[in-house]
C-alpha cells in the first residue's frame, strides 16, 4: 500500500459517486495458486476460528503495487468477523486494500460505512506520483461502492473533525512510514476508536529506508494491547483496542496461548495471499507479454509508416536533387556565358579605351605643335610691329628733319611736301598694316584660346574614358564576384547531397528497422543500403 503524507493546509474533499453506470461483480473464481482445495480445506479445520469461507474469495480489484494483495484474504475474514460500522483507512492509493475491505462489505450485506482518507501525492518512501492514480480508482471505486464509501482527498490530521469521537470500529493505517508519523496517526485517531475498535498497522516487518512501524508496534502496541501479527507480505498488525469484548471469531485468535494455532492461522492466510500474489504476477506476466505483442504490432505499424513517409521524403529529395542539378548546369552555363561575355566587354574596353586614349593624346601633341607655332607667330608680328614702330619714328624725324630744311630752300618746300605726303600715305599703309597684323595677332590669340579649350575638352574625354575603363573593371569585379558566389552554392549543394546521404535520422531508421528486418522486403533493404545510405557489400 502506497502512503499519504500530512499537509495540514488542505481541507478534506469528500467524493460522491460517479454517474457511470455501475458494474456487475461476477461470482469469485477459486483461488489457484501454491494452495490447492484440499490443502486449504484441512488447515482450515485445524485453525481456532471458523468463518463463512469469504476470504476464500478472488478479489475484484488487483492492481499495481502488490504488497498488500497478500493480505486482502485476512481482510475479507477480519470485515465478516468485526462487522464493522464504520470503516477508515489512512493512506489509499490504488485501493488494493481498501477495494478488498469493500468487496467484503457488499458480499456480506453489511450496513457499513467506509472511508479512504489520502492526499494522492505519495511521499520518499512511496514515490510521488500524479493525479491519474486518483482519477483511476474514482473511475473504478464510485460506480461499485458509491452507495456506502466515500474516498476523501484530504492529510489524516485535517479529516479527523469530520468524524465523532468513538465512532470507528475498525481504522487501517498505511500512511507515511516513520516512527514519528506512524505514532501521530495512531494518537491522533485513537480517540475515534470505538469500545470494540480494531486497528491494523501494515509494513511492520520492512526494517530499512527508515521505516519506523515495527519499532512503534513492538514497543508501544504489542506492549499495550492484543495483537496478532502476520510477517508475510510486508508484515500486517492487528491491535484490538476496545474496551468491549472482541467478536467471537476474532476472540478466539486473540486469546489462544497455543503457538501451533497461531501458526497454522498466519500459514493458512499466508498461503492464500500467496496463492493471490502468484495470479497477480502471472496476470501481470500475461498483460505485459500482451502489452509488448501489441507494442510491437504498433511499432511496426510505425516502422512502415515511417519507411514510406522516408521512402517518399528519399524520392522527394532524389527529385530536388536533379533538379538543383539541372538549375547547377544551367547556371553554371550561363556563368560561363556571362564570364566570355565580361572577359569580351573587358577586352573591348581596354582596347578602345587604348585606342582613344591613344589618338586623344595625338591630338593634344599636335595641338599643343599648333600652340607653339601660333606663339611663335605672334612673337614674330611683334617683333615686326615693333619694326614698323622704329619705320614710322625715322620718319618723323626725316619729316622733322625735312622741315627744318625748308627755309633753305623753297624747292625743296615742294618736294619735301609730296616726300610728306607720300611718307603720310605710306604711314596711314603702315599703320593698316599694323592694324592688320595686330588682327592677325588676335585672331592667333584666338586659335590659341580654342587650341586650349580643345586641350580641355580633351582631358575631360579623356577622363570619361577613364571612368569608363574603371567601370569596366568594376563590372568585371562584379562578375567575378558572381561567379565565386555560384561556385559557393554549388558547394553548399554538394555539401547538402552529401549530408542527405549520411543523414544519421535515416541511419537511425535502419537500425530500428532492423528489430523487424524479416517483415521488410529484401529490394526495400537493397535500396535503403545501396542508394540512401552509400553502402557497398
Amino acid at each position: 500500500m502506497r502512503p499519504a503524507k500530512q499537509d495540514p493546509g488542505r481541507h478534506p474533499t469528500l467524493v460522491g459517486p460517479s454517474v457511470d453506470p455501475p458494474r456487475i461483480l461476477t461470482e469469485a473464481s477459486p483461488v489457484r495458486g501454491t494452495a490447492s482445495k484440499d490443502d486449504v480445506g484441512s488447515l482450515e479445520r485445524s485453525i481456532p476460528f471458523a468463518g463463512s469461507g469469504i476470504e476464500l474469495q478472488y478479489p475484484a480489484r488487483l492492481v499495481w503495487p502488490p504488497p498488500w494483495v497478500g493480505h486482502i484474504p485476512f481482510a475479507f475474514w477480519l470485515v465478516e468477523a468485526v462487522r464493522p460500522r464504520v470503516i477508515v483507512e489512512l493512506g489509499v492509493h490504488s485501493g488494493n486494500s481498501y477495494c478488498a475491505f469493500l468487496q467484503a462489505v457488499q458480499c456480506l450485506a453489511l450496513t457499513t460505512q467506509c472511508y479512504g482518507i489520502d492526499h494522492w501525492q505519495g511521499d520518499q518512501h512511496a514515490d510521488h506520483y500524479g493525479d491519474d492514480v486518483y482519477t483511476e480508482l474514482c473511475s473504478y471505486h464510485d460506480p461499485l461502492y458509491g452507495t456506502f464509501s466515500r474516498l476523501i482527498r484530504s492529510a489524516f490530521e485535517a479529516a479527523l473533525p469530520y468524524f465523532s469521537d468513538r465512532s470507528i470500529d475498525l481504522l487501517h493505517i498505511d500512511g507515511f512510514h516513520s516512527l514519528e508519523a506512524v505514532a501521530k496517526d495512531f494518537s491522533d485517531w485513537l480517540p475515534k476508536m470505538s469500545s470494540r475498535g480494531v486497528v491494523l498497522f501494515h509494513d511492520i516487518n520492512v526494517r530499512e529506508r527508515e521505516f519506523g512501524v515495527w519499532q512503534f508496534w513492538e514497543e508501544e502496541i504489542a506492549a499495550r494491547y492484543q495483537t496478532l501479527t502476520f510477517v508475510h507480505s510486508h508484515g500486517l498488525g492487528l491491535a484490538y483496542v476496545g474496551s468491549d469484548p472482541a467478536p467471537a471469531s476474532l476472540r478466539s485468535l486473540l486469546a489462544t496461548s497455543d503457538s501451533d494455532a497461531i501458526g497454522r492461522a498466519r500459514s493458512y492466510f499466508a498461503r492464500l495471499g500467496t496463492s493471490l500474489i502468484d495470479r497477480f504476477g502471472r496476470l501481470q506476466a500475461e498483460g505485459a507479454a500482451r502489452r509488448v505483442q501489441t507494442s510491437e504490432a504498433a511499432q511496426v505499424a510505425v516502422l512502415e509508416v515511417e519507411l514510406a513517409k522516408t521512402k517518399s521524403e528519399i524520392a522527394r529529395q532524389i527529385e530536388s536533387t536533379a533538379r538543383l542539378n539541372q538549375e547547377l548546369s544551367a547556371s553554371r552555363g550561363q556563368m560561363a556565358r556571362r564570364t566570355e561575355a565580361a572577359a569580351k566587354l573587358q577586352q573591348d574596353l581596354f582596347s578602345a579605351s587604348r585606342a582613344e586614349a591613344s589618338r586623344q593624346a595625338e591630338a593634344i601633341a599636335a595641338l599643343q605643335q599648333e600652340l607653339s607655332a601660333s606663339r611663335a607667330e605672334a612673337a614674330r608680328q611683334a617683333e615686326a610691329a615693333g619694326a614698323f614702330e622704329a619705320q614710322c619714328a625715322e620718319a618723323r624725324s626725316e619729316i622733322a628733319r625735312l622741315t627744318d630744311a625748308a627755309s633753305v630752300s623753297q624747292m625743296d618746300v615742294r618736294k619735301a611736301t609730296e616726300r610728306i605726303a607720300l611718307m603720310e600715305d605710306e604711314l596711314e599703309a603702315a599703320r593698316a598694316q599694323i592694324a592688320r597684323e595686330r588682327d592677325a595677332a588676335d585672331a592667333s590669340r584666338a586659335g590659341t584660346e580654342q587650341v586650349g579649350d580643345q586641350v580641355v575638352a580633351l582631358g575631360e574625354q579623356l577622363a570619361r574614358s577613364r571612368n569608363q575603363m574603371s567601370e569596366a573593371i568594376a563590372q568585371r569585379e562584379r562578375a567575378t564576384q558572381l561567379l565565386r558566389q555560384q561556385i559557393a552554392a554549388t558547394a553548399a549543394l554538394q555539401r547538402e547531397v552529401t549530408t542527405l546521404r549520411q543523414n544519421p535520422a535515416l541511419t537511425a531508421l535502419v537500425n530500428r528497422l532492423a528489430t523487424v528486418k524479416h517483415l521488410i522486403p529484401q529490394p526495400v533493404k537493397r535500396y535503403i543500403k545501396h542508394r540512401i545510405l552509400g553502402l557497398r557489400s
